[in-house]
């Protein structure tokens, strides 16, 4: 009975070499087919490279991408009138803005911005902004008045009195 008794140090013993012996075999086997994959100079074979079908370029998405309508694109597009009304011109490009009127209003514009009907604003001067339409460039200019929208207004005629003729010949006048 002493010889069927349990031995816990010789059940370790006994998992331990088991598991040392499936973990070799294991490892022996990954090797095994290791080296069935290698060619007989002793390297890999190169990795097989999927080619996926090429496709031609999306234009109409790159010229958003930049800004522009290709050619094709603009022969579509209708023509919508814009009229530059002012420009606020600032030393840095990127806080000047543009007044522009289109059918659907006026608004002010900052460069790039989209403009109504298609096309982005480029540049901001003084007398002309530039704009972007349908792959081409276009200057809206300022439209002049023929007759100037602020008019200084004539000084009155005061009928001349002692007191308006002291201060007419004193430098310093007398605020009212």
């Amino acid at each position: 009975m002493k010889s069927l008794r349990f031995c816990p140090r010789l059940v370790l013993r006994v998992g331990a070499v088991a598991l040392l012996l499936g973990w070799l075999t294991w490892l022996s086997h990954d090797s095994w087919r290791w080296l069935q994959g290698l060619d007989q100079n002793g390297h890999p074979p190169p990795p097989e490279v999927v080619v996926a079908p090429s496709l031609p370029p999306d234009t109409a998405a790159i010229a958003r991408l930049f800004g522009v309508l290709p050619q094709e694109a603009a022969g579509n597009q209708p023509q919508v009138p814009l009229k530059l009304l002012a420009s606020l011109v600032e030393s840095r490009p990127e806080l000047s803005r543009a007044l522009i009127e289109s059918p659907e209003g006026s608004r002010f514009y900052r460069i790039g911005e989209p403009l109504p009907g298609g096309g982005s604003l480029r540049e901001i001067g003084t007398e002309q902004v530039r704009v972007q339409r349908f792959g081409e460039d276009q200057a809206l200019f300022l439209t002049s008045h023929a007759t100037p929208l602020l008019i200084p207004l004539p000084a009155p005629q005061a009928p001349p009195s002692s007191t308006a003729a002291r201060a007419a010949d004193s430098y310093v006048q007398p605020s009212l």
